[in-house]
């Protein structure tokens, strides 16, 4: 009887620990980028309007939604974050393949009052500013409201035909490579 008693205890412990390890994974794959919460691809969605807003590029240029012509890539880059390390060399190139022939901007989104996150942001400023249009704002900037995004790195296409109020025609990482290149 004694051996049963040790027996129940053992597989309840193993049970509870494997109960444990469970959420722990379910509670990473909620925080990470690509998990079931990033499902919407962390931010609006395919045909919702693009929100109101007026920004400035580091370059000075002022930039608003009504800027957004058909077929433009936004894509938003956090630094601090692994996905958007990766992930910016390969959209630094596509971009650069895409100039003169599609509208591309790019965000790079700091979270406020992060010293830390300044040299980095600033780096991949200047990588993306050679290929593409940038704006640097905080997490609730401009930017970052208008298109809703909570998760990065994040890429929309715009559809904007005839000068329409911009919505979003695609999101997601194959953004620059899944539509055939147009003019913007």
């Amino acid at each position: 009887m004694v051996y049963l008693a040790i027996a129940l205890v053992a597989v309840a412990a193993l049970c509870a620990l494997d109960l444990m390890l469970t959420l722990a994974v379910l509670r990473r794959l909620r925080d990470h980028p690509s998990g079931p919460a990033a499902a919407d691809e962390g931010g609006i969605a395919v045909g919702a309007a693009v929100g109101t807003f007026a920004t400035q590029c580091v370059e000075g240029a002022p930039l608003t939604e009504k800027d957004l012509g058909d077929g433009a890539v936004v894509s938003f880059f956090s630094p601090g974050c692994s996905p958007c390390r990766h992930k910016l060399p390969v959209f630094v190139k596509q971009a650069a393949a895409l100039q003169g022939r599609r509208q591309v901007i790019a965000v790079v989104v700091t979270s406020s009052g992060r010293r830390d996150e300044e040299a980095e942001a600033h780096t991949m400023a200047e990588q993306l500013a050679a290929v593409t249009r940038v704006v640097r704002e905080d997490a609730e900037g401009p930017c970052t409201t208008a298109f809703g995004v909570h998760a990065f790195p994040s890429q929309f296409t715009i559809s904007a035909p005839d000068g329409a109020s911009p919505t979003v025609a695609a999101v997601g990482d194959a953004v620059l490579t899944a539509l055939p290149v147009g003019s913007a």
